[in-house]
């Protein structure tokens, strides 16, 4: 239990005026920026409603309190990226602290399994998309190795995310040094509209040409759909796995509401140059749609059997359907890809 001061602060993060000042904040900032602004209304009063029924009476923790306002925001607006956290400021301490280690350098940028498969099927798993200006010089070193596939598997099941401009950084190695319009975002915040297209240069060596599979779950969201969508709508990429999580909308940060609580409330929103709209709330619907645990075993069969109606080299083609044989045995005997490569 907390004791002294942390009480003291726990006890006036949870009275009712406390509550009731970020539920105003709230509103101030849906109000002044919310992407849909047809839309604050309608989730402002969700608020005021649940505060004035005593939905809120109860709530043990400001963590607890933050948990239950992003449930009421989700429910009235069905956006998953509208969020309320308890973030209080950190603790003053008489010592410096030392300084913390990068976490996304600890974890490669979002870059994890780097592999070639049988048949000279690459594989790639992107956990993330991590700030360009950071990630751009280590996913250049694992994009350009993919040049020396035949195919490419791009394994975005658990990627939540991240940073636009790495998407386009990473989409630029499956292109030509053509520009390519991928995606735009508009600001309501600003009444801007950003556009993004593949880089002219970039370090390495491309894969332009190479099939391309890009695998999908529930958990792939945000950014990592602008991906998938992106190259979908170019007809570059096949999209394997599941329908992804749906959120097409952008912020530029945490926004402080009162000294114990943040918010991400977003105030863009993606626009496809292809089809003028985007897929939030209904998510990037596979090319070929299976379950999560699958979608490796789909794609790789979709990459050989591609490879396969091209080889002209015999003795290749031989092996290359040897390859294709075992896999589909494995698969009859419900050993999974992910299995056999993964561990």
């Amino acid at each position: 239990m907390p004791t002294g001061l942390a009480q003291q602060r726990t006890q006036l993060s949870l009275d009712k005026p406390a509550r009731a000042a970020v539920i105003e904040a709230l509103a101030a900032k849906l109000n002044a920026d919310y992407v849909l602004p047809d839309s604050s209304q309608g989730i402002i009063q969700a608020l005021r409603s649940a505060q004035e029924a005593g939905d809120y009476d109860a709530v043990q923790t400001p963590k607890e309190y933050a948990e239950m306002l992003t449930t009421t925001l989700r429910s009235a607006s069905h956006d998953k990226h509208l969020s309320v956290f308890y973030d209080p400021p950190p603790a003053p301490s008489s010592q410096a602290s030392p300084k913390p280690s990068d976490s996304r350098e600890r974890y490669n940028f979002g870059f994890g399994k780097l592999e070639r498969l049988r048949g000279n099927v690459g594989y790639l798993e992107i956990l993330n998309f991590a700030p360009v200006e950071q990630a751009a010089e280590t996913g250049g070193t694992f994009l350009s190795a993919l040049a020396n596939f035949d195919a490419i598997i791009l394994d975005l099941r658990k990627n939540g995310g991240g940073n636009t401009p790495m998407v386009a950084f990473v989409a630029s190695y499956f292109f030509d040094a053509s520009p390519v319009h991928l995606t735009d975002i508009y600001w309501r915040d600003s009444n801007e509209t950003s556009q993004f297209w593949t880089w002219p240069l970039v370090p390495g060596r491309r894969s332009a040409r190479q099939p391309l599979y890009v695998l999908t779950s529930g958990s792939t969201f945000s950014s990592a759909e602008d991906f998938c969508y992106s190259l979908q709508k170019l007809k570059r990429a096949v999209i394997v796995g599941e329908r992804t999580g749906g959120g097409a909308h952008s912020g530029r940060g945490l926004q402080r509401l009162t000294p114990l609580f943040t918010a991400f409330i977003p105030v863009g929103r993606s626009v496809s140059p292809i089809t003028k709209t985007n897929w939030e709330g209904v998510g990037v619907e596979p090319d070929l749609k299976t379950t999560t645990d699958k979608a490796l075993d789909e794609a790789y069969i979709q990459a050989l059997k591609v490879l396969l109606d091209r080889e002209i080299d015999e003795g290749w083609k031989h092996n290359l359907q040897q390859i294709l044989q075992d896999l589909t045995a494995k698969i009859q005997q419900g050993e999974t890809r992910d299995k056999y490569v993964h561990h």
